[in-house]
């Protein structure tokens, strides 16, 4: 009889990035699901200590940081910290972005670089610290989160949409370099999601019912529509797939 996929986290460690809200606290909450301990970096540090709270009250293990993605100097923390805190680290989910809404022509240099640091050099930094510490365990799990936007760029987000693009083209270039290792790189990319970040977009009811007439699930995505993905990448069930942009968009990649 065929065995069933093995989803379990037990005796793991996660980090990720931006983690407080939205798509970032649903995977850690598959993560925690499965039994692993997870580090929960956001920049506003009451949020994610808050969801720690939550965690460690319903019996897990979890770990609240600080600190701002674009920061080289607080992004180093993380790492030694989760090690320092959680015991090891087996899995890391880059999420943390930033994204700027404003017409290309008036997006000053400060702006897109704003972006860059924290969409595609802070994830860098981080796999630079934590492919050490896989590759010596030989086993590790990076989950880069993307968007659609790096496949299709929007109107008015030229520095963030070129941001994602790069940071697929590094998740293979990388699962490439470490998969000798047994370390997996995988991407995931939602689509339109009702998250904290783009509530504005959704003021209305009328706003609701318009976004999903270009969807071909019919729906906007919601955070939890993440989470089983992360985890089937982040177990020993996705153990052979690696360098792959995956889209969780309800089709809209499709078109």
């Amino acid at each position: 009889m065929a065995q069933s996929p093995d989803f379990s986290l037990a005796g793991r460690v996660a980090l990720i990035t931006g983690a407080g809200r939205g798509i970032g606290l649903s995977i850690a909450h598959a993560l925690v699901s499965a039994g692993c301990a997870v580090a929960i970096q956001d920049l506003d540090l009451e949020v994610a200590q808050a969801e720690c709270r939550k965690i460690t009250e319903s019996g897990g293990r979890a770990l609240a940081l600080g600190g701002d993605i674009g920061d080289f100097a607080a992004v180093r923390e993380l790492v030694p910290r989760t090690v320092e805190a959680l015991g090891g680290l087996h899995i890391l989910v880059n999420n943390a972005a930033i994204q700027i809404e404003k017409p290309w022509l008036e997006a000053g240099p400060d702006e897109i670089e704003k972006q860059w640091r924290a969409n595609l050099i802070a994830p860098i930094v981080l796999c630079q610290q934590a492919v050490p510490i896989f590759r010596a365990q030989g086993f590790g799990r990076i989950l880069n989160v993307g968007s659609i936007q790096g496949k299709s760029g929007y109107t008015g987000m030229l520095a963030y949409s070129m941001s994602k693009a790069a940071l697929g083209n590094f998740n293979t270039a990388l699962a490439r370099e470490v998969g000798k290792d047994q370390i997996t790189v995988n991407l995931i990319a939602p689509g339109y999601f009702a998250t904290w970040r783009n509530r504005e977009h959704f003021k209305t009811p009328e706003d609701r019912r318009k976004a999903p007439e270009w969807i071909p699930l019919r729906r906007i995505g919601v955070p939890e529509d993440a989470g089983g993905i992360a985890l089937l990448l982040c177990s020993a069930a996705g153990s052979y797939i690696t360098g792959q942009t995956i889209y969780v968009d309800g089709g809209m990649s499709a078109r």
